[in-house]
């Protein structure tokens, strides 16, 4: 009997244990979460408004009516001015001939253009007579023969300068052109030593016969007259060959578009 009421106390204490700590535990838990109370709450969604889509309208094209279109006007006579016949060179007054051929004085200088210098850059009427016997001129020269076409004075000068003889014509008439030829051909000399070229600033119906310091201007083709110039001046009267240079050193200026 003293043996289980020995026993008995103790086992009271470790109840009396268990309970305290089961009360700790009670105390130490956290409490609870509140969960929040759904509401039902409803979102007002704006409502878009969708504009019509316009018809479309269509103008009515007008109905053109064809009409007869007015005649243009007949001009009379009297419309318009009738038109001046220019000659085509100068007045006899302003190139007169000459009673034979001249001796003209030496420009001062005959010096070669700068080679950056173009056609355009020369001032026309440069030179002392007309056609030109002196004077500054290009570094090229021009081919012997017979031109249905203008050569510029500029390159031709240099043939002068050469001791060559330019024949320059202003004539309309395809006879006088003709005889002009034959009348140069038949001189020896020419083939080596002549350019013929169509030339604008002497009076119609003129030939001038140009060397190096020498002019001669006639009315028509003088076949005597032109064969006495070359017999007086035979490529001797440039100033750089005692004897003259051939033009057939020159430039071919057959193509050329001078004129």
């Amino acid at each position: 009997m003293r043996r289980t009421l020995a026993l008995g106390p103790a086992v009271l204490c470790v109840l009396a244990l268990a309970l305290a700590l089961a009360a700790c535990q009670d105390d130490l838990a956290p409490p609870p979460i509140a969960q929040p109370t759904p509401t039902n709450t409803t979102v007002a969604i704006p409502t878009r408004t969708i504009a019509p889509t316009p018809t479309p309208t269509f103008a009515l094209i007008p109905t053109v009516t064809a009409t007869t279109a007015a005649p243009l006007p007949t001009p009379s006579p009297t419309s318009f001015p009738t038109p001046t016949v220019t000659p085509s060179g100068p007045t006899l007054e302003q190139v007169p001939p000459t009673d034979g051929a001249v001796r003209v004085e030496p420009m001062p200088s005959r010096n070669h253009f700068p080679k950056a210098m173009r056609i355009g850059d020369v001032v026309p009427g440069g030179y002392s007579t007309v056609p030109p016997t002196s004077g500054q001129h290009w570094g090229e020269w021009s081919d012997c023969g017979f031109y249905y076409h203008p050569l510029p004075d500029e390159m031709l000068v240099h043939n002068l300068e050469h001791g060559n003889i330019i024949v320059s014509y202003n004539l309309t008439d395809d006879a006088d052109i003709a005889a002009l030829r034959t009348a140069v051909e038949a001189i020896p000399l020419a083939k080596e030593f002549a350019i013929v070229r169509r030339y604008h600033e002497i009076p119609e119906g003129m030939v001038a016969i140009t060397t190096w310091g020498v002019l001669d201007r006639m009315i028509g083709v003088d076949s005597e007259r032109i064969a006495r110039f070359f017999a007086d001046y035979p490529g001797n009267t440039g100033p750089e060959f005692a004897n003259g240079l051939p033009c057939t050193t020159g430039i071919d200026m057959t193509q050329s578009s001078s004129g």
